[in-house]
């Protein structure tokens, strides 16, 4: 190592100078470890597919020996038609920097003199970047990191540019693991299922044109409002199991919109017969009638509490003004809650009684708030073996939706529904990775291999 020190203590420019070197040749060096690596594996597939060693004759047989690669010009498949042809060089962006002259075995077809169709398992062909990068960018999206800073850190790394559409294009490829997800059956069904929606905001591009900064003509493109439907499910099995059963990306809350994800989940399998004991929703009418068409009174019907006691605070300012009115307001808000910490349903409508009786005079509109429906805020009295916060509230469901908020935050926009769905994807991975204290490096590096599988 080439690097001169000095007899006293090192100065700033003078330790960052010496920093730097080391940090270059420390890359060097571990380019120069990979590509031995790299070349090692690709000659062991093909003497694996040959069926021979380098330097082994071809042994001429009446017998084939099928394998899956093909020669480009004849179709043949058989390996003992095919010998070594030397090696092409190629270059290839890695995470550890950018490789130079990789060689890479190529293999000659002796029916008809032509190449034959190598496709490898570490190294696809006409791809600029290897797998590691294509796993980053699974991960960082996942972490909330914009196309712009993956951006960045990749040009950083390979030394060159790349481009926001490159980005894109790996993290949209993942799309058939999410049309994945919203099919296969669900055999472990949840005992109860929360059901909320939380709004994004989609781009839609218009036949209209105008010029960009740079005077070039482009579609104009506007900003859609669009509801995400959630599911969130709970097993009472005693491991405190939650997980994201599926979602549907909406126009609105309307019943129609519900019907497509109840629809789903039941021709999934989630059904009472299954599984499902209890529907935990807030007081949207749409999702009551959707509720109502798709399961009717086969499963137990939950309204969420919060939602109940936040429309009594709302009425309760209304009514009780002012801030010599702050402890009354205070007071008949604890009440109300105290009302749902009842033993029994008998126990809680006794309760409900009496606070009535007290708040009718002077906040009759919170009063008549929290009558109305009061029944169905009480159906979790039926599920006693299921933890009470989990089925009394959606505030769980509440708090995963702060979570798809922050990527939603992040994008400001998506650019379209195939974007915006692989972003909920990938953050409802990260949080099932959460939940069950996986490491979403390890999770989001999965990922790649189970898309793999879907296409290998």
């Amino acid at each position: 190592m080439s690097i001169s020190f000095s007899q006293g203590k090192l100065q700033a420019d003078e330790r960052k100078s010496i920093i730097q070197v080391v940090q270059k040749q420390a890359k060097a060096a571990a380019l120069n470890a990979i590509r031995p690596v790299l070349m090692g594996c690709l000659e062991a597939e093909v003497t694996a597919k040959l069926g021979r060693a380098k330097g082994e004759p071809r042994q001429v047989s009446s017998t084939a020996r099928p394998i899956d690669w093909q020669c480009a010009s004849c179709g043949c498949r058989d390996a003992h038609q095919f010998t070594r042809d030397g090696h092409y060089r190629r270059n290839v962006e890695t995470g550890w920097g950018h490789l130079e002259d990789l060689q890479v075995p190529m293999l000659e077809c002796q029916q008809c003199q032509h190449d034959v169709l190598c496709s490898f398992s570490i190294l696809e062909k006409y791809q600029r970047f290897w797998l590691d990068l294509d796993q980053d960018v699974l991960f960082s999206s996942g972490l909330c990191q914009s196309l712009r800073e993956i951006s960045q850190r990749w040009s950083a790394m390979v030394g060159g540019s790349v481009g926001l559409r490159t980005m894109n294009e790996r993290i949209n490829q993942i799309e058939p693991l999410l049309l994945q997800a919203h099919r296969e059956p669900i055999t472990d069904v949840p005992t109860v299922v929360q059901l909320d929606g939380i709004w994004l905001t989609i781009q839609s591009q218009s036949d209209k044109e105008k010029p960009d900064r740079r005077k070039r003509r482009r579609k104009e493109r506007k900003g859609q409002r669009v509801v995400v439907l959630v599911a969130l499910g709970f097993w009472n099995d005693g491991s405190g199991r939650r997980e994201i059963i599926d979602w549907e990306i909406a126009k609105s809350e309307e019943h129609t919109e519900w019907e497509k994800l109840l629809n789903r989940l039941w021709e999934r399998g989630v059904r009472p017969e299954q599984g499902l004991q209890m529907v935990v929703r807030d007081g949207s009418g749409g999702l009551g009638e959707a509720l109502a068409f798709v399961y009717g009174s086969t499963v137990l019907e939950q309204r969420c509490l919060f939602h109940k006691l936040r429309n009594v605070a709302d009425k309760a300012r209304s009514e009780l003004k002012g801030e010599e009115k702050r402890e009354e307001r205070k007071q008949l808000l604890e009440q109300a809650s105290a009302i749902y910490q009842a033993e029994s349903a008998a126990q809680a409508r006794e309760r409900l009684a009496c606070w009535a009786e007290q708040w009718r005079e002077c906040a009759p509109k919170a009063v008549a708030t929290l009558q109305r429906d009061f029944e169905q805020t009480l159906v979790y009295y039926a599920l006693p073996a299921v933890a009470r916060e989990w089925i009394r509230t959606t505030s769980l469901l509440e708090r995963t939706n702060r979570q798809l908020r922050r990527k939603f935050r992040q994008a400001v926009s998506f650019g379209s529904r195939k974007g915006a769905e692989v972003a909920i994807y990938l953050q409802v991975q990260r949080l099932h990775a959460h939940w069950t204290d996986e490491s979403w490096w390890e999770t989001s590096h999965a990922l790649y291999f189970a898309l793999w599988n879907l296409n290998p």
